[in-house]
């Protein structure tokens, strides 16, 4: 059984989307034949790196979109995401073709659809799988054989029939309480301070990261570390932070493996997006023992399970819940939180349900469209318009 893990922003960009992947590959890597396609980065056995235009490239930055002007950034981002995927689903066909897959699983939707749609090339096709990881219904789902579900709330919308669940998982090697650190002391946060984490794209968009600037604000005593990537709303969040908290908020960006020496120095995980499909953060949050304050969605209620669900649309809801009176209360939540990922999103735990369905996949029966009746009557009719044409209107040469 050949698997190819195929992931355009790998390398490109760094969010949940791609820690799923490397986490994945990592766990399965040397378990299972896997190779992984990535977007970016260095070569290494068993990865490879497939040409494409990055969504964060320099040639991408004059994109003229026919939009209403309140919506040309969301448009232009979309069109990003599209280029990057469908130049590296393009790029990576040769190495797939070559590679005699039996699973090919893939990410992001643009680059599925393309891979579906070129299975005829294949000597022997190949199952496409696709990780939804944008909540997609299932009128709106990619081409795919197979798709896999993070949350039983998004499995109700899915395929029928195709689809199935295994949640997202965290490396409790990795994150756990234990982890020491100087996070503190490197960026000046006293040691008894209260402090408050949030881990996400520093932007007013999905993250809401001025909601949960001001909301932290309010709390005198509380302090406020915000780690992720830079947008470009980025510059404007980071005034408003040292407006409203001057030296009580810090904003860095960390590499991944590096993130739990940040959880490690805070006391509170929180989140100001109103929804998320799956929200890894909050996994590896509850893995290092911290109580989680996240949107009352059903979503998040299922993934989280014992958390603190506000309303983070109405202001003063975070507010509220950091307040001294609530903070014992969150201690023992936090320490409910790290059972919780222990009991459900292991990654070595989840290590054996993804063989079980690679397995499964791979032994499914592969269909290619065949040529039917049907085709015959609409071939023959589009041939007879053709044909009439040329008689009325003659002939080029």
């Amino acid at each position: 059984m050949k698997i190819a893990l195929l992931c355009s922003g790998l390398g490109n960009v760094h969010r949940g989307h791609e820690v799923f992947a490397r986490d994945l590959f990592q766990l399965l890597g040397g378990v299972v034949d896997m190779t992984l396609f990535k977007g970016g980065g260095a070569a290494a056995p068993n990865e490879v790196v497939v040409d494409n235009i990055p969504r964060n490239s320099a040639c991408l930055d004059h994109i003229h979109v026919a939009v209403a002007p309140k919506w040309t950034g969301a448009k232009q981002e979309e069109e990003r995401n599209r280029i990057e995927g469908e130049t590296f689903a393009y790029a990576a066909l040769k190495p797939l073709l070559n590679g005699g897959f039996d699973v090919i699983h893939c990410l992001e939707g643009d680059v599925c659809n393309i891979v579906y749609d070129q299975r005829h090339l294949f000597r022997n096709t190949p199952q496409i799988l696709f990780s939804n990881g944008g909540a997609i219904p299932a009128r709106y789902l990619p081409r795919c054989d197979f798709v896999q579900e993070h949350t039983r709330q998004n499995l109700k919308y899915s395929a029928k029939g195709k689809s199935f669940i295994i949640p997202h998982g965290v490396d409790l090697r990795v994150f756990h309480p234990g982890v020491e650190a100087d996070f503190r002391v490197q960026h000046g946060i006293p040691a008894d301070a209260f402090v408050v984490i949030s881990v996400g794209v520093i932007s007013y968009g999905h993250k809401r990261m001025d909601y949960v600037i001001r909301e932290v604000a309010a709390v005198p005593d509380a302090y406020l570390v915000v780690v992720g990537q830079e947008s470009n709303d980025t510059a404007e969040i980071k005034e408003l932070g040292r407006q409203l908290m001057g030296e009580r908020v810090v904003f860095t960006k960390l590499p991944h493996a590096e993130l739990p020496k940040a959880y490690a120095a805070a006391n509170v995980f929180t989140l100001g997006s109103v929804f998320e499909t799956f929200g890894i953060v909050y996994v590896e949050a509850m893995a290092m023992g911290l109580p989680v304050i996240c949107t009352n969605h059903v979503n998040q209620r299922d993934i989280v399970r014992e958390g603190v669900f506000i309303n983070v649309k109405k202001p003063g809801t975070l507010t509220a819940a950091l307040q001294p009176g609530k903070r014992a209360a969150l201690q023992a939540l936090g320490r409910r939180a790290h059972k919780i990922a222990t009991a459900h999103y292991d990654l070595e735990a989840l290590k054996l349900q993804y063989i079980e369905r690679y397995q499964s996949i791979a032994a499914a029966t592969s269909t290619l469209p065949t040529y039917s009746l049907m085709d015959k009557l609409i071939s023959n009719v589009r041939n007879s318009v053709r044909n009439a044409a040329t008689l009325v209107y003659g002939r080029a040469e």
